[in-house]
């Protein structure tokens, strides 16, 4: 069975996390889910270290959770961000880096796509309200599909929506230029990027874990990470 590293993050205070949405979703592929969380602080030895428990699995898988900072992105930071994790940010953007250098499938979801863009290259709408983007914060609705989605035809994304139409939504930030390295595949309705892929690279900014309890078509994000 391949191992998946599933790489997480540290909130709430005092605890790592990851829904288990995801973990289930990896098992009902075929994958072997590895959770690797960030180390504390700038140490480098331990990022090494990281660096080599991500790169021993066979592919990658970024989660949600808070936003990244725009010093990676070259932006100053704006008062609606919630939640950065220096160290998350330090960590993920360089596992991202050495798979794609190393060869390694990854899939980004939600935070994941943002992390993903910005190591290789992109930026991201600090805030979609203020970019005139309304509507894309429905927790309460986060485990049914609440808007549309139009993919590319043939590319990675069109096929991780496995037939489906729409999905959920809950993020309040977005990829705005995919960089040099990605490319920009789906979109919602209001033209925000949805989805950015490159060969071995899929970056999807909606929550198929939390749809696969009622449509198990949205298995398919994690079925191409596995098949990749």
């Amino acid at each position: 069975m391949p191992r998946v590293a599933l790489l997480v993050g540290r909130e709430p205070a005092r605890r790592y996390s990851v829904h288990r949405g995801y973990v289930d979703a990896l098992w009902a592929v075929g994958a072997v889910p590895i959770v690797i969380p960030p180390p504390p602080g700038d140490v480098p030895d331990r990022l090494e270290s990281y660096l080599g428990a991500v790169l021993s699995c066979d592919a990658v898988c970024l989660t949600g959770g808070g936003d990244v900072d725009p010093c990676h992105y070259g932006q100053i930071p704006s008062a609606e961000l919630m939640d950065v994790d220096p160290c998350r940010d330090r960590a993920e953007i360089a596992a991202v880096r050495a798979c794609v250098d190393g060869g390694v499938t990854v899939l980004g979801i939600c935070r994941g796509i943002q992390v993903t863009t910005v190591a290789l290259g992109g930026a991201l709408h600090q805030d979609l309200a203020h970019a005139g983007h309304i509507g894309h914060w429905e927790e309460g609705r986060q485990h049914e599909p609440v808007h549309a989605v139009q993919a590319e035809p043939g590319s990675a994304a069109a096929r991780s929506l496995g037939g489906t139409r729409a999905v959920n939504s809950i993020h309040h930030q977005a990829v705005r230029d995919a960089g040099p390295r990605l490319r920009p595949t789906a979109w919602s309705p209001d033209g925000v990027i949805e989805a950015v892929e490159s060969d071995g690279v899929l970056g999807v900014q909606w929550h198929p874990e939390r749809l696969v309890r009622n449509d198990d078509r949205h298995l398919a994000p994690f079925r191409w990470l596995v098949a990749a």
